[in-house]
């Protein structure tokens, strides 16, 4: 039984002669859906899933290369069985088939929008070449049953042609199944290549075990007893048996790396197996802060490149986060909902509808795979934290209808012990330690799902629905100084639907719409009439209830928002795509006072609000250059319109509106300066409105301002990365970027005692450079990766309220931060197909002060010191067929470190945790 000698077909027995009744095998290679296990820093290229609604078929006998293209519910047909390779480009995706015994590789590249493909015998397209002479027994016990049988199995091969997964797809008993999966496991390919660069792939092997039978006896024997001869066993494959392998020269996370978006991509597979939270993820990002005011569950502020908060713009498959069922933040989002992360510094594309000054991040759900399936995962430690989530879809067919689900659900106490201080029985001031005992954390939530896919009158049309809760404890004030709060509390109820629809309306052109409704309750209650002490005990009644303010808080405010999205594109030739984009959002919020000051105090929340925005983009990409330059160019518009009342002083209500319109617009390029580094840049004049809350105030501490004006802000970026660079001493990748943010008329919450409201106040001016590099070993047995932030955010106002600080460092903000990530992947140690993964991460903050620089000496200032937090730990997990099992244990903050993101306010010490993930 030899190596195969057909690109992409791995015969793991080819026949030869042997005796009668000798067992032979025949394998086949087909493509299938692709998973992409790479861990959570690696860029590299990855086996593409093949698609829903397109077919590329290669018949045979052709008589050289050919390519074909095909839109959305397409089938396309090429002659095959000629001299040369074949391909074929899908608009969404594809599967290129031919028969097992062809002689030229076939292949489908997959694209998100893909409109053309070059031919292979331009080199575009290779397919996997096996080239070791591994047998596969005949398993004895099989053989003198005289059993016969076919295994169908999924290999995933590296970069570097070796097998690196092996999985039964359909089984033909445990001891056929055995045999195969041994062997492949030693099965060496030629590495599937585009454009020359070898990529990892994945193929579906289907291997026959069968039987030889002897030549039939003639007719006519002669009359002279005769030994026969010993026949040749038969050297004829199933005809049926078709060869269909899938391969992308990059996956969809480099290929959009690659192009001209200023977006980074991060891949979640491996963070899903970690105790860490989204927020965490996202922190250990280059150009990322995430600083928190305690653990799960609290407040979080969220910074790319200098802007922070409401300045970026966050989405769940492209749908505002806020919308989707996710109203307390995106650190708090369980890690094993999503799939990737993109984030756009600075410059969003116009088909998120946004205005974002600072960028954006999108969120993106696991892509659906034919069949059932489904995953769980369970963690639970330190602090009486536990967080459990649910997921699974359903479809039967690659076209037709389909279902998914998910749920979520997580606990905490956050009782973890802090350093403060507290008055002995003379009142004086003394340090203690004491666990938090009012910050504990309850949050609930799910969505559903359905769809239908390649109908005539649309690509794809799904419905959504979704529901969550929330409910949380809070403890203390800004600075984590004087008496602690012991009953007050904040919750959030949302539920809202979405329908989605695309459809292809002509060769060159797309459509796709997306409406939704969203309703949200949010409760604040704060009406304690005693006084707390550290110890979690009642000390004094108050004179006046409520701990949060002056006077007792207890409010609802009901928001209700109705948005929608439709985009657009046009291919004006195989390199030029233009594309409109158009976004409508009305928010309309209410709300009621249940504790007022005086009973004849107007209630502020009363009167209805209302705020619409209308955001339309136009954009125009083009390719030139042998696709050497990609060039986007985009401009945007902006309408605002505010209505609100204002209560008056001599008693009843006046409309207070504000109508606004503004202009933006921007360019990115990438060029392609060899063919593994290229450089990229872009710009935007960026625009951002007032959200609701700035707006409308929240009824208690905040008052309402309709005179905010927009923030605007010049963004520019400029950076070289690499693709991943394979060599003999592994795989390297690196990015280097610099980043320039020029904004004006930032608002800032700014008051004194209950006169507290947003104004625009301050303008900044923000330089930093961002950098990050990465190796594998070149087996995979060591990855490395670390990046760093330098940044230097100013105030550029000359007047007004910081006048007197212009040119000076912006107060409370770190400037200087990097992250670094071992790990190393030991595979099949116990059991077939298993992997055990030690892991180590850091991240380091430098210290910075909580004021101006400029004000008083350096011993006299506030601060916030450096950070050097640590975590490590090591996972397990292994495969079964289509099940995998896996399990991690954790230990966070090695050092048990003392951390502060905000002055005053300590983070979590040392803290350990188990979690378990199940997926079929």
């Amino acid at each position: 039984m030899g190596p195969a000698h057909e690109a992409g077909q791995a015969t793991a027995g080819t026949p030869r002669a042997e005796p009668a009744h000798a067992p032979s095998s025949a394998t086949t290679a087909t493509g299938d859906s692709a998973s992409d296990d790479a861990p959570a820093h690696d860029d590299g290229p990855h086996a593409a899933a093949t698609g829903d609604s397109a077919t590329s078929s290669v018949p045979a006998h052709g008589d050289g290369p050919h390519a074909a293209a095909t839109g959305d519910s397409a089938t396309s047909s090429v002659p095959a069985h000629g001299d040369g390779p074949h391909a074929a480009a899908t608009g969404d995706s594809a599967t290129s088939s031919a028969p097992a015994h062809d002689d030229a590789p076939h292949a489908a590249a997959t694209s998100d929008s893909a409109t053309s493909s070059a031919p292979a015998a331009n080199g575009d397209v290779q397919l996997p070449v096996r080239i070791d002479a591994v047998e596969v027994p005949y398993p004895e016990a099989e053989h003198s049953a005289g059993r016969e049988g076919e295994v169908l199995l999924r290999l995933t091969l590296d970069e570097h042609g070796t097998v690196t997964d092996s999985e039964v797809v359909r089984s033909a008993g445990p001891a056929f199944d055995e045999a195969l999966r041994t062997a492949s496991r030693s099965f060496r390919f030629e590495p599937a290549r585009v454009k020359g660069e070898a990529v990892a792939c994945q193929i579906e092997l289907l291997h026959t075990f069968k039987l030889d039978t002897p030549a039939p006896v003639p007719v006519e024997a002669p009359a002279v007893a005769e030994t026969p001869a010993t026949p040749e066993p038969s050297t004829t494959e199933p005809q049926d048996k078709r060869l269909e392998t899938t391969v992308s020269g990059r996956s969809e996370a480099e290929r959009h790396r690659q192009s001209a978006e200023a977006v980074k991509i991060i891949s979640i597979r491996r963070a899903q197996a970690r105790s860490g939270d989204l927020g965490q993820v996202l922190a250990s990002q280059e150009g990322v802060e995430v600083r928190r005011s305690g653990g799960l569950g609290s407040s979080a502020m969220f910074a790319l490149n200098g802007l922070t908060d409401d300045q970026i713009r966050f989405f769940l498959d492209g749908v505002p986060l806020d919308l989707s069922g996710y109203p307390f933040g995106i650190a708090n989002v369980p890690v094993n909902l999503v799939d990737s992360v993109q984030l756009y510094r600075g410059v969003v594309p116009i088909r998120y509808g946004a205005d974002a000054l600072g960028g954006a991040v999108n969120l993106t759900s696991a892509p659906l795979e034919t069949g059932a399936h489904g995953a769980a995962s369970l963690q639970g430690g330190a602090f009486g934290t536990f967080r459990l989530t649910l997921g699974g879809s359903y479809k039967p067919a690659e076209q037709g209808f389909y279902a998914r689900a998910h749920f979520f659900a997580d606990t905490t106490d956050n009782d973890y012990s802090v350093d403060t201080e507290v008055a002995d029985e003379r009142g004086s001031l003394r340090p203690v330690t004491v666990k938090r005992f009012h910050d504990g954390y309850d949050a609930l939530g799910g969505g559903l799902e359905a769809g239908y896919t390649g109908l005539s009158w649309a690509d794809r049309i799904v419905v959504r629905a979704f529901g969550s809760t929330h409910d949380k404890e809070l403890q203390h004030n800004l600075v984590m100084r004087g008496t602690p709060y012991g009953e007050a509390t904040y919750g959030a109820d949302t539920l809202g639907a979405q329908v989605l629809y695309a459809k292809t309306l002509s060769e060159h052109t797309r459509l796709d719409v997306l409406a939704g409704y969203a309703w949200q309750a949010t409760e604040l209650v704060d009406v304690s009439e005693w006084v707390y002490d550290w110890f979690g005990n009642r000390v004094n009644p108050r004179q006046n209830p409520g701990e949060i303010g002056e006077t007792a808080t207890d409010q609802s405010i009901w928001q209700q928002s109705v948005y929608g999205r439709a985009n657009l594109g046009w291919d004006l030739g195989p390199t030029q795509t233009l594309r409109l984009s158009a976004a409508p959002t009305l928010t309309l919020r209410t709300g009621e006072q249940r504790r007022k000051v005086s009973p004849t105090d107007p209630d502020r929340l009363a009167p209805e609000r209302s705020l619409f925005t209308f955001v339309t983009g136009l954009e125009y990409e083009t390719h030139l250059f042998d696709d050497a330059l990609e060039v986007i160019l985009f401009g945007k518009d902006y309408v605002y319109r505010g209505r609100a009342q204002q209560p008056m002083e001599s008693g009843g209500w006046r409309a207070k509106d504000r109508n606004l319109h503004r202009l933006g617009g921007g360019a990115a390029l990438r060029l392609r300066l060899t063919g593994t580094f290229y450089a990229k840049a872009s710009y935007e004049r960026a625009t951002r409105m007032p959200r609701p809350d700035e707006v409308f105030g929240n009824g208690v501490l905040i008052l309402e301002n309709l005179d905010l004006a927009p923030e605007h802000s010049h963004n520019v970026n400029l950076g070289i990365a690499s693709a991943p660079l394979r060599t003999r001493l592994g795989s390297f990748r690196g990015e280097v970027n610099g980043f320039a943010r020029f904004a004006d008329d930032l608002i800032l919450l700014a008051g004194r005692d209950r006169d507290w409201s947003y104004q625009n106040v301050y303008a900044a001016r923000i330089l930093g450079v961002e950098g990050t590099v990465g190796w594998t070993s070149p087996t995979g047995l060591v990855s490395l990766d670390a990046n760093a932030t330098v940044q230097d955010p100013r105030n550029a106002s000359d007047q007004g309220t910081f006048g007197a600080f212009d040119g000076r460092r912006l107060p409370n903000r770190p400037w200087l931060f990097a992250n670094a990530t071992a790990r190393v992947s030991l595979k099949n140690l116990a059991l077939a197909d298993d992997e055990l993964a030690p892991f180590w991460s850091t991240r380091y903050v430098h210290g910075f002060f909580r004021n101006w620089e400029g004000l008083g000496t350096v011993e006299s200032k506030d601060t916030i010191d450096a950070q050097f937090v640590q975590a490590a730990g090591v996972g397990y997990r292994v495969r079964r067929g289509a099940l995998t099992v896996g399990l991690t244990a954790e230990l966070e903050n090695l050092t048990d470190a003392k951390v502060f993101d905000f002055f005053g306010v300590e983070r979590p010490g040392r803290a350990g945790w188990l979690k378990g993930t199940l997926e079929y």
